[in-house]
């Protein structure tokens, strides 16, 4: 990818990314991960939640110049978070979402001006199941989002209620290391489901999923968490929303589903979802609203737009009414959030050089210099 070329991922570059991985072939394009998991019973490392170091980080991507500055070369990383419900009724959501990609990426771009963003999505089942959790790390090219959704192993199954992405949502709490965090900014989380879930972690299950190290890895990321005194699903939701706007969009109206995500994430935080087809114009209207880059009198339109029926318009537009509009854009770093092309002098900075600082380098070491080709990041 040339300097020119930084960042500017297309719905087409998703498109032609998901034909390459699914060679034109009919049926789930995770078959092969599927089967494959079924006769080694492991995840692929890129998706296992034990794997590459158990955190998740989002990190920006920098250029090296030639001065030694760190340029940055696409804007403040903006981490988004998915995890889908796989069991049952919902048992062709990845499916779904592979098939939505190009719009995902296309329509949460457009209400994220200057963010590089970057997707983890996700799957989970039942702690019954021979997979609870897949989670992949954060990227920021089609092709490794397309990889990394390829490479889920969707459940297919269930039938009993309640599921388990409380897991999930662990991790995301405790297990996630994200640069918009450090600038005091929050990134993107949802969990798209149909069914409840547990109000109780247990241990075992966390060791099964994440590994042996679960606990040394949270205190490694900042977080004391004890073994004998696992939080309950609510308060680990309470500390993922000190790092990240998290919403629930609940497909099918179930009226126990609705009770037990309002008491633990709130009446603000539980979103309609009509069909997982709409999940980007959703997650993009919620994601607008939040950044103030969408008022709620262009929901609507917005939504007819990006092509919903007028009915379900409206529907998701009184859904998203009560959600905490313009949060993000209510927090004291919001404008100050760094750029492409704002400099840094080591790539573990948190903020900039001051512009001031760069004219009076300019001055004394001469003009040109020029950044070297390739993006590295933290």
């Amino acid at each position: 990818m040339s300097k020119e070329d930084k960042g500017a991922e297309t719905r087409e570059t998703f498109t032609e990314e998901i034909k390459k991985r699914t060679h034109g072939k009919s049926g789930p394009a995770t078959a092969e991960a599927e089967q494959k998991a079924k006769k080694t019973g492991k995840l692929h490392p890129l998706v296992d939640p034990a794997g590459y170091g158990v955190i998740r980080r989002s990190l920006p991507r920098f250029i090296q110049r030639d001065d030694g500055l760190w340029e940055m070369a696409v804007g403040t990383p903006m981490p988004k978070e998915d995890r889908l419900d796989t069991t049952t009724s919902m048992h062709d959501s990845t499916d779904v979402a592979i098939q939505v990609l190009p719009d995902s990426y296309g329509l949460c771009l457009s209400v994220l001006p200057g963010y590089d963003l970057q997707m983890a999505t996700g799957v989970f089942g039942d702690i019954q199941d021979p997979i609870v959790l897949c989670r992949p790390q954060f990227e920021m090219t089609a092709a490794k989002i397309v990889e990394s959704l390829t490479l889920m192993v969707p459940l297919r199954d269930g039938g009993d209620i309640p599921e388990d992405p409380h897991y999930g949502i662990f991790g995301a709490a405790y297990l996630t290391d994200t640069y918009i965090s450090k600038i005091g900014l929050k990134g993107y989380d949802f969990t798209i489901t149909d069914a409840p879930a547990r109000h109780r972690l247990d241990e075992k299950q966390l060791i099964r999923i994440y590994g042996t190290e679960v606990f040394k890895k949270a205190a490694e990321n900042g977080h004391q968490i004890v073994a004998s005194d696992l939080p309950s699903t609510t308060e680990v939701v309470q500390d993922l929303l000190k790092r990240a706007h998290a919403f629930v969009l609940q497909v099918y109206n179930r009226s126990d589903t609705t009770e037990f995500w309002t008491e633990v994430f709130g009446r603000e935080r539980v979103i309609v979802l009509p069909s997982t087809q709409m999940l980007p114009q959703v997650q993009a209207a919620v994601i607008g609203l939040t950044e103030g880059t969408l008022d709620l009198l262009q929901v609507t339109d917005f939504l007819r737009e990006n092509n919903i029926s007028k009915e379900d318009a409206k529907r998701i537009t009184r859904s998203v009414a009560g959600i905490p509009i313009g949060l993000q854009a209510a927090l004291p770093n919001f404008s100050k959030r760094p750029k492409k092309g704002d400099l840094f002098r080591s790539k573990t900075d948190i903020w900039p050089i001051d512009p001031s600082e760069i004219d009076v380098r300019a001055e004394a070491d001469g003009e040109g210099s020029k950044p070297e080709e390739g993006v590295e990041w933290l």
